[in-house]
């Protein structure tokens, strides 16, 4: 059965229908909310009031846009709101789902090494920074996906995936910088 379908159904009164929604997509929101928010119990909380807004507000979905992106954007705000009341800087840090099946050891180590550097470098930018390389690189979504999904003009976006990418990228030389002084 369809997302579409089984929004449809969950909008004509089925229970049973907005269930499978919520075991189709809670890990992803979680893996979401916990990436910014870097607190379990946090995490599960938005993650509970992701799906709880989402049920509130899912005659308002428009099949224009996949279900997992519009889900992305009431997580990615209520995770926003949380920080914000908490008044808390938290970083988002990236989720990596890497398949072992054709790579040998060595090649996993060092891609093992490179997302953790890679890790450490997202950790030092602000939360939307981070947001827009996690959507961009890891979500493989569009400028203009993620335009509509965070509510942002288009070359905002771009602007400021330029400027994340020039941060991201000014840490990481500098990581390897700090790394190459200490090993000499």
């Amino acid at each position: 059965m369809t997302d579409l379908q089984l929004v449809q159904q969950t909008l004509g009164g089925d229970q049973q229908a907005y269930s499978a929604l919520v075991l189709k997509y809670q890990d992803y929101m979680y893996t979401v909310c916990l990436n910014m928010l870097k607190s379990k119990p946090d995490a599960q909380e938005a993650t509970q009031d992701t799906f709880i807004k989402a049920y509130k507000k899912l005659d308002s979905y428009k099949d224009a846009s996949k279900l997992s992106s519009w889900l992305y954007k009431i997580a990615y705000r209520t995770c926003l709101d949380m920080i914000r009341k908490r008044k808390q800087t938290i970083d988002i840090d990236e989720v990596y789902n890497l398949s072992d099946q054709g790579y040998d050891v060595q090649n996993n180590i060092e891609k093992d090494q490179m997302h953790e550097t890679l890790n450490l470098a997202i950790m030092n930018l602000r939360p939307k920074e981070a947001a827009l390389i996690q959507l961009y690189y890891l979500e493989e979504m569009s400028v203009k996906e993620i335009s509509k999904s965070l509510e942002i003009n288009l070359s905002a976006v771009k602007v400021n995936l330029f400027r994340a990418r020039k941060k991201l990228l000014c840490i990481v030389q500098d990581q390897f910088s700090e790394l190459e002084n200490y090993l000499t």
